[in-house]
């Protein structure tokens, strides 16, 4: 790949940008209309079905990292970066057995009700409150760095700039809307995710007649065998064992992710949601692995590493590559409306 427009000002992303905030935030209005009392605020009074909170589960963890970092991953480590796609899918399961009913039973609004309802509930809700906030924090510092890198190079606003915008949108978001705002905002963000990446993964399949084989075969041919083989990204045992851990356990103590069982009316429902999440993340982290083979072998791992050396550009890249400007503006769009809805959540959560 020889020239990119990212760095440029790309006014194809800036409307659909302003097509996706515009839209999101009649949706906080319609939102703030129907969020009068607690329950409504942080639990969106209860009302969202399984599917759609299935949805919004995987909306929520589909983030930045996800769609941008995991591609990245592979693309300049190979099969290492299956580690983290497995890894988190992993974790679903653990709350679907483990968390999701007892919390949505015995919860009211956090995590902190289930634990306090059988402990001293000042010093658990006290402990509680601190490990919530510095997740969110370490979460939301990680968002708005990739928010603030990604307008960067497409929007071609400063990086402090960038923050201020995201940071403000996200305000409205949960102040008006709450989580019911939230809810809808992160369904169609995962779609609109979910319906760009699988283009995007199909058009890179069609480049290899379809068959994932060939664009491995590739993929071997350009880099060699060890781009297919373990140790490329962590290549000590332990490091593995207990990155996996984490990724696995990590998941079921997201703080944002555990307050979403409450938005349901029952423990079924919260059962339903994971079992959907699970299948639409599932599918998500597939798309990831095709998308970080094909940046790797269509845009090559020195271009990647020339317009960001940790290869969080390489899915967008691809889009260049593969559908043009206006591709590029759509997925470019996507990944910051990602980066919006997920912050908004964090935020919630932390509140």
């Amino acid at each position: 790949m020889s020239t990119t427009s990212l760095g440029q000002v790309n006014s194809i992303s800036i409307s659909f940008f302003f097509i996706f905030v515009a839209a999101t935030l009649l949706i906080t209005y319609w939102a703030s209309k129907k969020s009068h009392t607690t329950s409504e605020f942080y639990a969106a009074g209860h009302g969202i079905s399984g599917f759609q909170n299935g949805l919004a589960l995987s909306g929520d963890f589909m983030s930045a990292a996800s769609f941008l970092g995991i591609a990245g991953m592979v693309a300049l480590s190979g099969y290492d970066g299956l580690i983290y796609s497995v890894g988190w899918l992993v974790g679903w399961p653990v709350v679907l057995f483990l968390i999701a009913e007892p919390l949505r039973n015995l919860g009211k609004y956090t995590y902190a009700d289930v634990v306090a309802y059988r402990l001293s509930k000042k010093p658990v809700r006290s402990a509680a409150a601190v490990g919530s906030i510095v997740t969110v924090l370490f979460y939301l510092i990680a968002q708005m760095v990739g928010a603030g890198t990604l307008i960067k190079l497409v929007f071609g606003l400063p990086y402090e700039v960038a923050i201020i915008l995201v940071g403000s949108i996200m305000l409205a978001y949960v102040l008006f809307g709450g989580m019911l705002a939230t809810t809808w905002v992160q369904i169609i963000k995962a779609a609109l995710l979910l319906g760009g990446a699988t283009v995007l993964a199909i058009w890179t399949l069609y480049h290899y007649g379809f068959h994932f084989g060939n664009l491995i075969n590739e993929a071997q041919n350009q880099y060699g065998i060890d781009f297919l083989l373990p140790g490329g990204l962590v290549k000590n045992p332990l490091d593995t064992i207990s990155l996996g851990l984490a990724l696995i356990f990590g998941t079921a103590g997201l703080p944002h992710i555990l307050m979403r069982f409450y938005t349901v009316p029952n423990s079924k429902e919260a059962r339903k949601s994971v079992f959907y999440a699970t299948g639409f993340i599932g599918f998500f982290y597939i798309l990831t692995f095709i998308l970080g083979f094909g940046a790797a072998v269509i845009v090559g791992k020195a271009a990647i590493q020339t317009i960001d050396t940790g290869g969080n550009m390489a899915a967008l890249l691809l889009a260049e590559v593969l559908g043009g400007q206006v591709f590029l503006g759509y997925l470019a769009a996507v990944a910051f409306a990602t980066i919006l809805a997920v912050v908004a959540g964090l935020t919630l959560a932390g509140a």
